[in-house]
């Protein structure tokens, strides 16, 4: 019994050493020992040299969505005669006092930028805009010689809808550095295209000077035509804009939109003899302002 245990004793005490030779022959690949105190700790784990990664983009879609208005535009009008029968002779609309009205218009941007330096971007986009109708109004009256104590009253409405596309080049100054707020402030030229729809309308009624009352008939005289121009047009811009995230970023703000006008013609008969006479109708330029909303996405 006594050998036995004597037995199991070296066993185990030879597993002991053999297990502590193959620690310190692994050991040196894995640990370092401390000069300091002997204790073993773990050797440095090698770390990956860092890959640059290229930050911002360069180039950037946009869309912008607007509401425009402005305080209305010049008319001007050249080749009707009014008056023919009058004991002062004919005139024109030159001499016509006319009351203007120009609808708020609704309008729309698509376009392609890139951003050139820390502090500078520009782009180039196309506006498409909805029709902007411009309803001139003008009244007139004139004794009328072959029935004296008569007056003739007559009324004008000269109709120009214009359809039109903007093109800008544009570019923009962002003073900050470009973050989740930057402001900016920028200017464009570029074109316009104008399609000016016209619709010209003229009555004309005898009435009695005592009483106002009408004698008939009614005359009228009107034409409709349609025509298209180019023209200059530029922009001032200022807003502000919020980073979304790295690719999409929204734009907030105003600007004011300049644009030449346009003008149409149409052939209309006389109300006193058989000739006709050409009327060019002119609506003149405008200075647009405009609140937007729109989206940028860095595509590169």
């Amino acid at each position: 019994m006594v050998v036995m245990k004597l037995k199991l004793a070296l066993v185990a005490l030879g597993a002991l050493a053999a297990a502590s030779v193959s620690a310190q022959a692994g050991g040196d690949a894995i640990y370092k020992s401390s000069a300091k105190d002997g204790i073993a700790v773990p050797a440095p784990i090698p770390v990956p040299a860092p890959i640059p990664v290229q930050e911002g983009f360069t180039y950037y879609f946009r869309a912008d969505i607007g509401w425009g208005w402005s305080s209305g535009r010049d008319f001007s009008e050249r080749g009707a005669i009014y008056g023919e029968d009058s004991a002062t002779g004919p005139f024109t609309s030159a001499v016509i006092p006319f009351d203007h009205r120009t609808e708020d218009v609704l309008n729309g941007t698509v376009g392609i930028g890139a951003y050139l330096t820390r502090w500078l971007r520009g782009d180039i986009t196309f506006d498409f805009r909805g029709d902007q109708m411009n309803v001139f109004s003008g009244a007139y009256s004139y004794a009328y010689p072959p029935a004296p104590g008569t007056t003739v009253n007559g009324t004008i409405q000269d109709s120009l809808r214009v359809s039109s596309a903007v093109g800008l080049a544009n570019l923009y100054l962002e003073p900050l550095p470009r973050g989740m707020f930057t402001p900016y402030v920028g200017a464009g030229i570029g074109f316009v295209y104008n399609q000016v729809e016209r619709t010209y309308l003229n009555t004309e009624i005898l009435v009695v000077d005592a009483t106002g009352v009408p004698i008939p008939p009614t005359l009228s005289r009107g034409a409709t035509a349609k025509e298209n121009s180019y023209g200059l047009a530029a922009a001032l811009m200022a807003g502000v804009s919020f980073s979304i995230d790295q690719r999409w970023v929204l734009d907030v703000g105003y600007r004011a939109l300049y644009m030449d006008g346009g003008s149409a013609s149409v052939t209309i008969p006389s109300f006193v003899t058989p000739t006709s006479q050409t009327s060019t109708a002119t609506v003149g330029e405008a200075w647009e302002h405009q609140v937007r909303v729109g989206v940028r996405l860095n595509i590169w």
